[in-house]
């Protein structure tokens, strides 16, 4: 059974939004990684257990400055609170 039958992925909603800063419990905020995966819709990228591949912002709240800089872990998607939008967001 592929990853995608087992886990369903968010159609609407925030984590819809590629943009949306979220805010764990312990104050890092990060955004959700989406990706392809063969079709032209963008899709949250889940693992087997149903948590979502986040990239952190810097601690000024900006996007790293090239690829190889973002940190990046597994996170449950409950921990997550929606923050805003990526620019509209203070430091």
């Amino acid at each position: 059974m592929s990853e995608e039958r087992l886990i369903p992925s968010a159609p609407r909603g925030p984590l819809a939004a590629t943009e949306t800063v979220y805010t764990l419990p312990d104050g890092r905020r990060c955004v959700v990684t989406f990706a392809n995966r063969g079709t032209e819709q963008l899709q949250p990228v889940r693992n087997q257990r149903g948590e979502l591949w986040v990239g952190f912002l810097t601690d000024d709240g900006r996007q790293p400055p090239s690829w190889d800089d973002w940190q990046r872990e597994w996170v449950a998607p409950e921990l997550l609170l929606p923050e805003g939008r990526l620019g509209d967001l203070p430091p």
